[in-house]
């Protein structure tokens, strides 16, 4: 449990490594032969941690593998189909909601036609697009349904052309030839992550004044669309609708709807369908959340729609499911309470920004 004491905060913070980047600098360079950023590091995330240790278990010359993925959707999404590409029969071991999110069979993986909702995660689409190159037959990825988060296919995208990965890009979906060989990127370094900057982006447009610096301003992370998301939603007047889609950005919603409970204008989020998936159902959480907060909510099947208060939230006990993204956000939205807010589990932000609560002691009243 940690108690925070109401009121905005100034100072700086130093901004983590993205996971999202890290995770796919960290496959390709090891599907090219080098380990070298298998090391331990300071500021690893849980998620960064389990790719690591599952990489490593990778390693080895036998068949047979045992990958703790913990509850790193991406590691168990990535590696899938790249053991399988390896010729590695492995037993994955998840924890927490993870084995309960979707998932895909991938033994006996050969290169062919492979045809794939896009709707469900493009987790999926990136781990494929990792594994097919290294098989000998050409391949094509094509999409049943719409591709929905298609930034963070982009940023594999990127990865795979550093990595010397040629795949060819069409409208329905993607061609990939076989045969190829990873290259070492060693000298590309890992950006810096717009959705944890996404919590300091929220303070800020709910009053606070939180410094920091490096976030790349031409990254493919889709997160990068805070910067224009927040100032749009706090500057909504008193009964102005906001339409915000999160399909493409949904780790932006925790943040951005506790701010949308602090504007005064009424912020209706659409695409919310796959936040039920995730670490928690992160569309009843924020209802919970913003109830605890005194701002009232209404869920559809694929929105979620938040009233704004334009006030001061209410403080008092609130339970973050243990999900890392929903306890940031609670912490966001005690910067404007009427007393102390106490957050359960706050270890739980090791998943993927482990100094955020260090960090925030650190800023200073306003």
């Amino acid at each position: 449990m940690i108690a925070i004491q109401p009121g905005k905060r100034t100072g700086s913070v130093k901004i983590p490594r993205s996971k999202s980047h890290e995770h796919r600098l960290l496959v390709a360079d090891f599907l090219a032969g080098d380990y070298s950023r298998l090391a331990p590091a300071e500021g690893d995330s849980e998620d960064i941690l389990a790719t690591k240790r599952c990489l490593e278990a990778l390693k080895g010359d036998g068949q047979l593998a045992v990958l703790d993925c913990g509850e790193s959707g991406s590691t168990r999404r990535f590696l899938g189909p790249v053991a399988a590409a390896l010729g590695k029969s492995v037993t994955f071991l998840t924890r927490g909601r993870l084995s309960e999110r979707p998932q895909m069979d991938y033994s006996g993986l050969k290169s062919g036609l492979h045809e794939l909702a896009g709707d469900v995660s493009s987790q999926f689409v990136t781990g494929l697009l990792f594994a097919l190159p290294i098989l000998e037959g050409d391949s094509q990825i094509r999409f049943t349904t719409p591709l929905e988060s298609r930034g963070y296919v982009d940023m594999t995208l990127r990865v795979l052309s550093g990595a010397g990965i040629y795949v060819a890009v069409r409208d329905d979906g993607f061609d990939v030839p076989g045969g190829q060989k990873y290259v070492p990127q060693p000298d590309v370094s890992v950006e810096l992550d717009w959705s944890g900057a996404a919590f300091w982006y929220a303070m800020n447009a709910m009053g606070s004044l939180v410094m920091f610096d490096g976030l790349d301003q031409h990254s493919s992370q889709p997160d990068r669309a805070v910067a224009e998301l927040a100032p749009r939603i706090a500057a909504a007047w008193k009964g102005e609708a906001v339409e915000v889609s999160v399909s493409g950005c949904p780790d932006l919603f925790p943040a951005l709807a506790v701010l949308a409970g602090a504007s005064a204008g009424v912020t209706r989020f659409s695409g919310t369908r796959r936040l039920r998936l995730k670490e928690s159902d992160r569309v009843s959480a924020m209802a919970d959340v913003l109830k605890r907060f005194g701002v009232g909510s209404e869920a559809e099947e694929d929105a979620f729609t938040v009233h704004g208060e334009g006030g001061r939230f209410s403080g008092g006990e609130f339970h973050a499911f243990d999900d890392h993204r929903i306890a940031m956000a609670i912490a966001v939205g005690a910067t404007i309470a009427d007393s102390p807010v106490e957050i359960d589990n706050p270890e739980c932000v090791a998943k993927s920004y482990p100094g955020f609560f260090e960090a925030f002691a650190k800023l200073r009243g306003m």
